[in-house]
């Protein structure tokens, strides 16, 4: 992990081009550390000036006659790689470079990697350039040119910002304060020619006052650097909520031009944040609300999942509504996010019924209108409900009745009561109500929400952090099991032929067909006869991938005329075929293999992203895979219980289920198929650059493989 205390904890800061007028780039920061509070201290360095808002100015930084943490540098761009060697010379340990005029323009390529080597070289941590700079709330370290916190800051809290964005980062400053969401650090990267919103995150993970991390991404250069970084917030237990921008083709154009950062593709990403328990904001409004969450709101003690992974973590629900209506839109929410809502348990169901019979005692649980005569009844249910055991939350919508004054008493009751029941459920409330009974039931430990359906959106973010912390000790990634050793590779090949390549998987451990090659007809007829009709006869080719767009596929082939035409139909098609490059292709033989029967068709593959490195994909398999494109990403080698979700996201496992009188097949026993593909991908290493097996063949004993692809590079 680098060592980023330096950039967010010093107890010196030099401000290089430091400005006599605090509105200044160069002078708002001194105005900031100034008026501000903060503690250590500040050395400008202008040499035209004497002083710089109250302090001695020096005219460069080796003038200050000592090496300070932390240099924040308001120079033109020219100027900043000679400024950046000067600093590394001073014994100067991190930057803030404000400015613009690099890689997010054209022709700053080359002076960004100046100042990056420059850096680099003297050992100085660069944040930026073209960046707004870091903050730290609890030291009162301001070293950004941003003049938000002169009109407030948010409280301290625990609370982590990153944002690549510097806009969005000042944006996102001015909401949490305006939101009172508790802050520790703010940071912002920029063109990230140092330190990357990876790095940060990481540090925050292994920083004690930071419990939540929020993130804006709009790429990552370093898929690695980035997976390392939510690796060890899960393994602190520490939520991650990231904002990721770039999820279409404009969307990611326009983030690349506009930080010189490389979008992904956005499945992939999602992908990872799925194996390491990150929550996904699709809005700023998200954004913040699941930091709320994550930050005030106490993790259910029941919570399942369905595989095992904290992404598909859920907590049974108890709704306690004054109105049927809403009752029915948090009930349509909680489906849509797999909640459970169990019944409203026999004895609390008979008490309600008791007091008011034309309640609705299912689940959601309706007291009616009734609320506002009979609070007492409301808050039993909420009280009964919440202490049975058979809940992970409880979600209450009080419409108005928040400001009931026969209500409020009794409420304030009963939750001074659950708050001090630590078997209790957690409570969440939605309705209208002012700020100061607001802050009463957070200072208390429930979540206040205006919508009713983010209830149910809180509740899932709950479970699922409660299952990331569960297993923050549980190794991410493939299951542990003995490396594989499948044959070598053809030291000059850029692809396999289909018989080379089910070879390969074959002694990976993956099932295959029955398949040989044959050079002429009868040889064919031999193989067809030892595997049994019905057969298919195919191209075998390196150069030949997609054989039926030549016609270099025959099925069903039922006697030995059949094969004896399908052959010759093959080797014309391959004479007529020609590689990339416009020549004619060798003869390599026929592949003559058995045809698999079942009643479906999966598609797994593994390809090298440019990012994150060889990711594992699945879903409904065939001919139609390009149209309907049902597919779920995981990171190769895959674990069983990351396939098993892709099988269940994709709807690929429905075909495992039994239907229409087929039988149900294990549904893990296909998981291990697709974990044995990604590891004999892994096996591949570096040179691989594409496997594909389409279609995989689901059938009473499982899958099989009826064709294969890989590619190399």
């Amino acid at each position: 992990m680098l060592d980023l205390q330096p950039l967010l904890c010093p107890r010196s800061i030099a401000v290089i081009g430091a400005s006599t007028q605090p509105e200044k780039v160069g002078g708002v920061p001194i105005r900031l550390l100034g008026e501000l509070g903060y503690g250590g201290r500040v050395f400008p360095v202008n040499p035209g000036a004497d002083t710089v808002q109250g302090l001695r100015a020096y005219a460069t930084v080796a003038d200050i006659g000592e090496p300070v943490d932390l240099a924040i540098v308001a120079v033109p761009a020219p100027a900043a790689p000679d400024v950046m060697a000067q600093l590394g010379q001073a014994g100067t340990r991190a930057a803030v470079v404000f400015t613009s005029g690099f890689a997010e323009v054209g022709g700053g390529d080359a002076l960004q990697h100046a100042l990056a080597t420059q850096a680099h070289a003297h050992g100085v941590q660069l944040l930026g350039p073209n960046c707004l700079g870091a903050m730290n709330l609890r030291e009162r370290m301001f070293a950004t040119f941003s003049p938000i916190p002169l009109s407030g800051v948010p409280p301290v809290g625990h609370v982590g910002l990153v944002s690549q964005s510097g806009a969005f980062g000042a944006y996102a400053f001015a909401l949490a304060r305006e939101a009172g969401l508790g802050l520790s650090h703010w940071v912002t990267t920029g063109n990230e020619a140092g330190l990357q919103v990876a790095d940060v995150i990481e540090w925050l993970a292994n920083d004690p006052q930071t419990q939540v991390i929020l993130a804006y991404v709009e790429g990552a250069r370093d898929g690695m650097r980035l997976r390392r970084a939510l690796a060890a917030a899960r393994a602190a237990g520490k939520p991650v909520v990231i904002a990721k921008v770039g999820t279409t083709a404009a969307g990611a154009s326009a983030a690349q031009s506009h930080t010189a950062s490389l979008a992904g593709e956005d499945a992939v990403y999602q992908a990872v944040f799925d194996e390491y328990g990150v929550h996904r904001a699709h809005t700023l409004e998200a954004f913040f609300r699941l930091g709320y969450t994550l930050a005030r709101g106490r993790r259910p003690a029941k919570w399942q999942s369905a595989t095992g992974l904290a992404a598909d973590a859920v907590a049974p629900v108890a709704i306690v509504t004054v109105s049927g209506g809403v009752g029915i839109m948090m009930a349509d929410s909680a489906e849509t996010l797999g909640l459970p809502l169990p019944h409203m348990p026999d004895t609390a169901a008979q008490a309600l019924r008791a007091a008011i019979p034309f309640a609705s005692t299912a689940n959601p649980i309706d007291v009616t209108g009734q609320v506002v005569a009979q609070p007492q009844v409301f808050v039993d249910a909420l009280a009964n409900v919440a202490r049975c055991g058979q809940y992970g939350a409880v979600a209450a919508f009080l419409a108005g009745g928040v400001n009931a004054p026969r209500l409020w008493p009794v409420l304030q009751d009963t939750v001074s009561a659950l708050e001090a029941d630590r078997h209790a459920a957690p409570l969440l409330i939605s309705g209208v109500m002012d700020d100061d009974k607001r802050a009463w039931l957070e200072a208390r430990g429930c979540l206040v929400f205006r919508e009713p359906a983010h209830t149910m959106e809180a509740v899932a973010a709950l479970a699922k952090a409660a299952a990331m912390e569960a297993a923050a000790d549980a190794p991410v990634g493939a299951d542990n099991s003995a490396p594989l050793h499948p044959p070598a590779l053809p030291p000059d090949a850029t692809a396999l032929s289909e018989a080379e390549a089910m070879a390969w998987l074959a002694a990976a451990g993956v099932p295959v067909v029955p398949h040989g090659v044959a050079q002429h007809a009868e040889a064919a007829v031999d193989l067809a006869e030892s595997i049994g009709y019905p057969v298919a006869v195919k191209i075998c080719s390196r150069h030949i991938l997609h054989k039926s767009d030549i016609g270099g596929v025959a099925l069903n082939l039922r006697d030995a005329d059949a094969v004896r035409a399908a052959f010759a139909q093959v080797r014309r098609a391959a004479a007529q075929a020609r590689d990339a490059g416009g020549n004619a292709v060798p003869f390599e033989g026929a592949i003559v293999a058995g045809m698999a029967r079942g009643w479906g068709e999966i598609m797994v593959g593994v390809r090298r992203d440019p990012v994150f490195g060889l990711v594992a994909l699945a879903g409904i398999g065939g001919t139609a895979v390009e149209i309907f494109r049902q597919m779920a990403f995981g990171l190769a080698p895959l674990s069983r219980q990351r396939a098993r979700a892709m099988l269940t996201q994709s709807r690929a496992a429905a075909l495992c289920s039994g239907h229409r009188g087929h039988p149900a097949i294990d549904l893990d026993a296909v998981a291990d198929v697709l974990v044995n593909v990604s590891r004999a991908a892994a096996a591949i290493g570096d040179r691989l650059d594409t496997l594909e097996i389409n279609p995989f063949i689901v059938g009473p004993d499982g899958l099989v493989a009826a064709d294969a692809v890989i590619t190399l590079r």
